[in-house]
């Protein structure tokens, strides 16, 4: 019984790295995909992924505080433009623009942090609207137009060099994960958003200032994003206003499939990336082997769907005390702006998630 009970805990834990790795070698074997296994094919994928993998971990951290930002991948778009813009059209120094580009993914994480944690709007609504709010301001800043010229040299080169034989692009991305794992898991601030994320109500009994995690929250989140929007135009080469908001969806499937796996029931960091690569490589897969565009979008979809669905299915299972001890159940709750005791400066507005530690 207790064999048995440990390999349902494997499978569960790292049932989807077996499955992506499995794939990955079928791919490489199968005489109709002889492309798959090459270097430029893999280049491709490690490249692409990169991008999507920081903003799908930008993600998860408001996830882990019973959050959800809806904003990541057209702030991601926003500081992109703005950042080759400045740079075009303003003569502005790489430094400079880099930096205003980090500031503005900032500021509007410091925006959707006022709204969730002060004003105690719902987060999948505060960040829905300045998710319009920032598209309109990318079309009006861009007039709907590529920025092309006037790029520097060196953040193109970003995009395309390689060192020590894998993609720039990917050592950002390691970087951002380790960074952001450390934070999470290692932290008195990450413990914090977790234990919000699991039951608000409690977290402010014990004394955890959930107001200013669910800001902070944000804010890193932002500047995540707005990061990424910097290594956006180095991995295309140009400021592309309609690019950052096709990142949001994958993101956030990427994050929910991540809580299926590594910490099952747990938004986690190597969970995402391992998600963010499994449908990396099934898409990939399939493409070459000959599948539809459509391929893409369903497969976004479906592990959005299957996150959220293995959270319902763990709720059920803790409720009715059957395994899956380490899940809470998963119960979407919205939090009184101010619960019975609480002070001014103890309040937010926060739905919490469906899945948590």
């Amino acid at each position: 019984m207790r064999y048995t009970s440990k390999v349902i805990e494997l499978v569960e834990r790292y049932g989807l790295v077996g499955l992506l790795v499995a794939i990955g070698i079928f791919f490489k074997f199968n005489s109709a995909t002889p492309q798959f296994g090459s270097s430029a094919n893999i280049t491709n994928i490690l490249t692409d992924q990169s991008l999507l993998g920081i903003l799908a971990i930008a993600t998860v951290i408001p996830l882990v505080a019973g959050q959800i930002d809806l904003s990541i991948g057209p702030t991601a778009g926003f500081s992109g433009v703005v950042c080759a813009g400045l740079m075009s059209k303003s003569g502005w120094s790489l430094g400079a623009a880099v930096v205003a580009a980090i500031a503005l993914g900032l500021a509007v994480g410091v925006v959707n942090g006022l709204l969730v944690a002060k004003a105690g709007i719902p987060s999948i609504i505060a960040t829905l609207g300045i998710a319009s709010v920032i598209s309109a301001l990318v079309l009006a800043y861009s007039k709907g137009l590529s920025i092309t010229t006037g790029i520097s040299p060196k953040l193109i080169g970003l995009g395309a060099g390689k060192w020590i034989g894998l993609p720039k692009l990917f050592y950002f991305f390691v970087l951002c994960a380790i960074a952001v794992w450390y934070g999470l898991e290692r932290t008195p601030a990450g413990k914090d958003l977790y234990a919000l994320g699991s039951n608000p109500r409690a977290a402010l009994l014990v004394g955890i200032r959930v107001p200013r995690r669910v800001f902070s929250a944000h804010v890193i989140a932002g500047g995540i994003a707005g990061g990424a929007g910097i290594l956006l135009v180095a991995n295309v080469g140009s400021g592309t206003p309609q690019l950052g908001p096709n990142y949001t969806l994958p993101a956030i499937a990427a994050a929910f499939l991540g809580a299926t796996t590594i910490q099952p029931g747990r938004y986690n960091v190597w969970g995402t990336v391992a998600a963010v690569f499994f449908l990396a490589v099934s898409v990939n897969g399939l493409t070459l082997w000959g599948a539809s565009p459509w391929v893409n979008q369903f497969f976004d979809g479906a592990a959005l769907i299957l996150g959220v669905g293995f959270g319902l299915y763990a709720g059920s299972l803790r409720r009715r005390g059957v395994g899956a001890a380490r899940v809470t159940p998963a119960e979407p709750a919205e939090v009184n702006p101010e619960p019975p005791g609480a002070g001014p400066d103890n309040s937010v507005g926060a739905a919490a998630h469906p899945i948590s530690q």
